[in-house]
């Protein structure tokens, strides 16, 4: 018998989304929730798809700022207005769906009668059953919560056929197709037939021709010929998009090693009933060695590039041949195309039938910023002056490109004469990732009341709408606004400050930190240098956030743009060198090597003052740290005693960014035979925290934790489950109930009974 919960009611409900009208996951959340989604309480919040995905599998308890959104009865008379409007008229038979939900609800014997008596009564009027839905769904989401058994690695079976992994790999959705798509059906066919005779094709062609629609149109039209259909938006590291997936048993403490082995190792084992999209493959397959490794996947594959691959099977990707067709597709967003059809057949040829030029031709036009004559003018002058050079390019990395087209676009981008607002818009989005991000988190990012200039450059054609709310730009696109708006540091400090600040909330986890990263990295790659401190403060403050997360590869390239910085002797101080040092020393693998570097960087800095004594107090921690790991416990002792003197010479002692350094003082002190001496100061700590700030922060519950785990290796059970209780106390305040970061936090207690060798960590996490 099933549990009415969060995850059973939404999975019945979206069972019944008719076919016509079926969507994503985040999609279908936000139908329902669409009133809290607007609402300006929730600011830099946004759905996740691999997050979404565990709530709607019942592997993790939904957010508690939703669930305490809708605990007020008039925020459930909205939702149940909103259901109404939003969601009802999705389903073949509302009404039965509605009975459905209720049948759940009356046959769970975990329910009280009281509580089933109580919202009977709404389900026996037919003008309040929705009301009856919607107080469900807000009792399912504030029950206790109770985890559903994730899929695993166990689901790879014998066999001719893959398993079914949808809700195991997370984030693997296929975006749906353009509504607008159209014109492609012989391509459709032909892809299908080079697939079923190749299980790898290229689909090639130049930049705005539509290669990734015509892959998705695919996805949706062949969706029943596959077990599984999988996507991956290409980030320019093949390997490091197979490690960035979202498997549901990846764990929080996996390295980024350990995730490639288990991603790859089961992406291996799928077979030909699987097909796996990869969109956005600009590049060539000298420049990425892993290609190599997934072209020996069993699974159908389909890369979509503007690269050439002479040596694969390819298919080639041509302008639309028929005239009615992208006459059709402008009908889509200008109102008078029946009027100016003659005129716009001839914008169409000259444009070359390019379908992106042609949809932000026709946008241009709604405007009512050009009448169809004068646009053609002004594309024809153009192609007038273009002509001797209408020869296709080949750049860099094998991709072809028509110069034509780029100026058309970027001609097309200077007539609609965007204002300053909106040009701080784009240019911030040419660094998001093609994957896209939350439209309103994005808005947060560069502090916009609303998000009217965003919806309005959507109508505008320059943004596109991706599942779930996400926005973006298009590849063709934001290569244009990078020429046409210059991004740098300067013309962009509202964005990366809003970055550097999320990355130095450091006891704060955010769902959203790989499109974080992935922003971080756009920039590193992408932005122009014109204030060298302002930069160097940001990517110093970005490093210390990704190394939370064990993200390898941003550190590395913050690694390698701070070294190429810090050539230049005029720029940044012997602070800065030092810094990149200790940075360099945390990804370095041989301890040794690690060690010479942190001294080198201590090395540096000649003189301790009180803007350098954290940095320098760090180091001497980090040093100690290293030592530990070699077994050189005095040496440790003395380098990390030394950091705590310069911490409290400076009055810095109980800073958020010295506790750490304490704890681990205190731990080294007890692996040393002196679990008392580190009991001791623990306590001292603990009580200045206490003090001075408070014992509802992360810093108190940390040190709880290390006073639990030495109570625990000198035999003080009690003592110890006292302070463990302390820190989970303040772990459920702090993060409102979130069930994912709790229970996180249960398990590793749990695995410090279990190391203590006591039994009584389950009582404690129970």
């Amino acid at each position: 018998m099933d549990r009415c919960d969060f995850c059973s009611i939404m999975t019945c409900l979206k069972n019944h989304i008719s076919e016509s009208n079926q969507m994503s996951q985040p999609e279908f959340l936000y139908e329902i929730f669409a009133d809290f989604m607007d609402s300006q309480e929730i600011g830099d919040f946004s759905l996740d798809n691999g997050l979404v995905c565990r709530w709607m599998t019942g592997q993790a308890k939904i957010s508690p700022k939703i669930s305490s959104y809708y605990a007020k009865p008039s925020k459930q008379e909205l939702l149940a207005a909103t259901m109404d409007q939003n969601l009802m008229p999705l389903m073949a038979d509302s009404r039965q769906a509605i009975q459905d939900v209720y049948t759940l609800f009356i046959q769970d014997d975990t329910i009280s009668e009281t509580k089933k008596t109580e919202l009977s009564s709404l389900y026996k009027t037919p003008d309040s059953q929705l009301l009856f839905l919607a107080e469900l769904i807000s009792f399912g989401m504030e029950r206790q919560f109770v985890k559903r058994d994730a899929r695993n690695r166990k689901l790879i079976a014998g066999g001719a056929l893959s398993p079914a992994v949808l809700n195991y790999i997370m984030d693997s959705e296929v975006p749906k197709p353009c509504r607008h798509f159209l014109g492609r059906e012989n391509e459709l066919e032909k892809l299908y037939a080079i697939l079923e005779e190749n299980s790898k094709v290229f689909l090639y062609g130049i930049a705005g021709i539509g290669k990734s629609e015509l892959a998705k149109a695919y996805a949706k039209t062949y969706r029943k010929e596959y077990t599984n259909i999988l996507y991956l938006m290409y980030s320019g590291d093949l390997r490091q998009d197979i490690i960035d997936l979202d498997f549901a048993d990846d764990l929080p403490e996996d390295t980024e090693e350990e995730r490639f082995r288990k991603h790859n190792r089961f992406l291996r084992a799928l077979k030909a009933d699987t097909l796996l999209i990869i969109d956005n493959f600009n590049t060539i397959a000298t420049k990425d060695s892993f290609l190599s490794v997934v072209l020996k996947y069993r699974c159908r594959i389909v890369f979509t590039t503007r690269s050439r691959f002479d040596n694969y099977t390819s298919m080639d990707l041509e302008e639309i041949s028929d005239p009615e067709a992208l006459l059709s597709l402008m009908r889509c967003f200008y109102s008078d195309a029946e009027k100016y059809s003659s005129i716009l057949k001839q914008i169409i040829q000259t444009v070359h039938s390019h379908t992106l030029a042609v949809e932000l031709s026709a946008r241009l036009l709604e405007t009512g910023i050009l009448e169809p004559q004068k646009l053609l003018t002004r594309l024809q002058a153009e192609k007038s002056a273009l002509d001797a050079t209408d020869t296709i390019d080949i750049i860099k990395d094998g991709q072809s490109r028509k110069a034509t087209y780029y100026d058309h676009i970027h001609t097309l981008f200077s007539l609609y004469q965007l204002s300053p607002a909106e040009q701080d818009i784009m240019r911030g989005l040419s660094f998001v990732p093609a994957g896209g991000i939350s439209g309103r988190l994005y808005a947060h990012w560069l502090k916009l009341s609303d998000m009217n200039i965003i919806n309005g450059l959507i109508e505008k054609g320059f943004i596109q709408t991706q599942t779930g709310r996400q926005i973006a730009l298009h590849p063709m696109i934001q290569e244009v606004t990078v020429d046409e708006t210059a991004p740098s540091v300067k013309n962009s400090s509202v964005l990366l400050g809003s970055l550097q600040d999320i990355c130095l909330r450091h006891g704060e986890d955010v769902s959203y930190f790989k499109p974080l990263f992935q922003t971080i990295e756009n920039i590193i790659r992408q932005i122009e240098n014109d204030d060298t401190p302002a930069y160097l403060l940001f990517l110093e403050n970005a490093f210390p956030y990704m190394e939370k997360y064990h993200y390898t590869a941003g550190m590395e390239l913050i690694i390698s743009k701070l070294s190429t910085l810090l050539q230049d002797k005029t720029s940044g101080s012997e602070s800065d060198r030092a810094l990149l040092l200790d940075y360099q020393a945390a990804c370095e693998t041989k301890t040794e090597k690690a060690i010479k570097m942190e001294k080198e960087a201590i090395s540096l800095i000649t003189e301790i003052t009180p803007d350098n004594a954290l940095l320098v107090s760090n180091l001497y921690s980090n040093l100690g740290g290293l030592y530990k790991q070699t077994g050189k416990l005095e040496l440790a002792q003395q380098s990390m005693e030394h950091g705590i003197q310069i911490l409290e010479q400076f009055d810095f002692l109980y800073y958020h960014d010295s506790i750490a350094q304490s704890t681990n003082y205190a731990v080294l002190l007890t692996d040393m035979g002196h679990p008392e001496q580190g009991l001791s100061a623990l306590k001292k700590l603990s009580q200045m925290i206490r003090q001075f700030n408070s014992d509802k922060t992360t810093d108190f519950a940390l040190v709880q934790e290390a006073m639990g785990s030495i109570c625990l290796t000198i035999g003080e059970i009690q003592q110890a489950t006292t302070h463990f209780k302390k820190a989970l106390a303040v772990y459920e305040l702090l993060f409102d109930g979130d069930a994912n970061v709790i229970e996180m936090k249960k398990q590793e207690i749990l695995q410090t009974y279990i190391r203590a060798g006591i039994s009584l960590g389950q009582q404690l996490v129970n």
